[in-house]
């Protein structure tokens, strides 16, 4: 596991390495949606969560959208979105992945929020979205700083001609082309819209099909999901 700051917030991205899950969820996985077995996940959260010194994490279930969740209390996972944002201290949420970008968000006037961004995430907008709903929920957007964690390369992210132009219509600098054909840079795609919404970003380099201490849903298919989660304390 990998842990940082952004402003008064903490995060931490997990691995594969350690946990409960087996076969091909081993060893971390923290995801109930994708057939592991329910207790090896209830398992893994509890060791999360006491690891971070919280009760339970809040997770994110992934839509491949740009809907963004407030959340002001424990509760389960939030299903068909891909960010939770707060601004309750002690309050842990997270976002998942296992190719997708995973990205922690914080200002300086003390919200946070967790997003789960792949193509479709960047060509919609989930990260503007984010930091809209901040603002809707009271932020003054002061300062925001995020921290990537690890997320698929484009050497090993091929995609077809009609999601390569889906993506380039909004985030060009993410298309990559050569002979081969096309593939996306979430990283390049990222880097730019933080540029224009004016956040600084530190980067995970590990490419998740690269690293056998990661999850891939590319590289695996069947498999789990690392997370990033992040929280700020009240004391």
């Amino acid at each position: 596991m990998i842990s940082g700051s952004l402003h008064d917030a903490s995060w931490l991205v997990t691995d594969r390495l350690v946990g409960a899950s087996q076969g091909a969820f081993a060893f971390g996985n923290l995801a109930v949606h994708v057939g592991d077995d329910p207790d090896a996940v209830a398992d893994n959260r509890t060791a999360l969560a006491h690891r971070i010194g919280v009760p339970q994490v809040v997770f994110t279930r992934a839509a491949h959208s740009n809907r963004v969740v407030h959340v002001e209390r424990i509760v389960a996972d939030v299903p068909d979105s891909d960010g939770l944002l707060t601004d309750r201290p002690d309050l842990a949420i997270a976002a998942q992945g296992a190719d997708c970008a995973m990205i922690g968000i914080a200002t300086a006037d003390g919200w946070i929020a967790a997003v789960h961004c792949g193509w479709q995430g960047l060509a919609s907008g989930v990260v503007t979205s984010a930091l809209a709903g901040m603002a809707a929920a009271g932020s003054r957007l002061d300062a925001p700083q995020a921290h990537v964690g690890p997320t698929i390369c484009a050497r090993c992210y091929p995609v077809d001609p009609d999601r390569a132009a889906q993506v380039a219509a909004v985030a060009p600098g993410a298309v990559v082309a050569d002979d081969a054909g096309y593939a996306v840079d979430l990283r390049a795609g990222l880097a730019d819209q933080f540029r224009e919404l004016g956040v600084t970003a530190t980067w995970d380099p590990r490419c998740t099909a690269e690293s056998d201490e990661l999850y891939s849903y590319r590289r695996d298919g069947r498999t789990g999901r690392q997370a990033l989660t992040i929280l700020r304390r009240s004391a």
